[in-house]
């Protein structure tokens, strides 16, 4: 069923008092592009409107491979005048993935929230349909036994056996960052629809055999992609067509191979449909990430941020089970 006017309108502002708790007089900058659903734009800008602030809708290029993760300059200075960042472009990540706004975020002077890469049925159906109070509660929860712990271990029926050191340097006062859908506070980010967990690897530490058996963000659903990773880094790309067009990307891409951040979804309502968007998102999903780990407090800038999806693995902390055949164990 296609999403009406009056879901719009409904979502939009739930998300705009809710979500972000958006007050009188704050500056909210919306930021689209040609393949955005502009309707979802119109209906934020409605929304932050109605409760009392100030919206900019600005359009900016589609960016291709080379240049997903940035803004124009026009953008960047934007930001210094934004209590609230929304990204809707649905061609790259760039609002979400940016050095200024991992910084602005970093220094508690922005909160945000990322919609980038997502059509419409997004904010109506699956993981959209949380309560997400609730689910804010139970991404803190999970957050702090991950962050407790130091090394993460994930393994699938499909061959997955992935190792990775946890990292202990806080990242917006977060060792390990709650993505589940709030963010009223300034330094907070969040995502819609949304329900996640995450971090960047310890620098070096990451290594394994990875069978990615759900969908990638570029390359869709299909295949299975197996990689192996050493020190970090992918060495060796194997399988069908999926495999054949990351390895290109590798080629052509600088500093794709370097494995960026690791997330485990904690969102039950989530669907499994083969949108990378809504699947990483779903509960005991876990999905790697190669190329720009910026956002997520590292200093490898790459052009693109890649999330693959592995569906519904055994993950363990310090050998302790915390994801049990795609559920969180409570």
């Amino acid at each position: 069923m296609e999403a009406t006017t009056i879901d719009l309108v409904t979502v939009a502002d739930r998300l705009v008092r809710v979500h972000l708790g958006v007050r009188p007089g704050e500056e909210v900058l919306l930021v689209a592009d040609p393949e955005s659903e502009l309707g979802m734009a119109y209906a934020l800008a409605g929304a932050v409107q109605a409760a009392g602030g100030e919206y900019t809708l600005a359009l900016m290029p589609s960016r291709l491979e080379r240049r997903a993760t940035e803004l124009t300059r026009v953008l960047e200075r934007g930001l210094a005048g934004a209590d609230v960042l929304v990204g809707l472009t649905r061609a790259s990540g760039a609002p979400t993935y940016a050095r200024p706004v991992a910084e602005a975020l970093q220094a508690g002077r922005l909160r945000a929230l990322s919609m980038v890469m997502r059509p419409l049925h997004n904010w109506t159906r699956g993981a959209a349909t949380a309560d997400y109070e609730a689910l804010d509660a139970l991404g803190r929860g999970a957050a702090a036994t991950w962050a407790a712990a130091d090394a993460l271990h994930v393994a699938s029926a499909a061959g997955t056996d992935f190792r990775a050191g946890v990292t202990k340097e806080p990242v917006m006062g977060q060792v390990v960052i709650v993505e589940c859908g709030i963010a009223r506070q300034p330094g907070r980010e969040a995502a819609f629809s949304d329900g996640e967990v995450s971090q960047r690897p310890r620098a070096g530490s990451a290594r394994g055999h990875l069978v990615v058996d759900g969908p990638m963000a570029r390359l869709g659903a299909g295949d299975r992609i197996e990689l192996d990773v050493e020190d970090g880094k992918v060495v060796r790309v194997t399988g069908g067509d999926r495999a054949r067009h990351l390895e290109q990307l590798l080629q052509v891409v600088p500093g794709l191979d370097h494995v960026a951040e690791v997330g485990i979804g904690v969102n039950a309502s989530a669907l499994r449909n083969g949108d990378f968007e809504e699947e990483k998102k779903a509960e005991g999903n876990v999905h790697v990430a190669l190329g720009d780990d910026v956002f997520y407090g590292g200093d490898h800038t790459c052009a693109l941020h890649l999330d693959m999806v592995i569906r519904a693995p055994d993950v363990t902390l310090d050998d302790r089970p915390f994801v049990s055949k795609g559920r969180l164990v409570r």
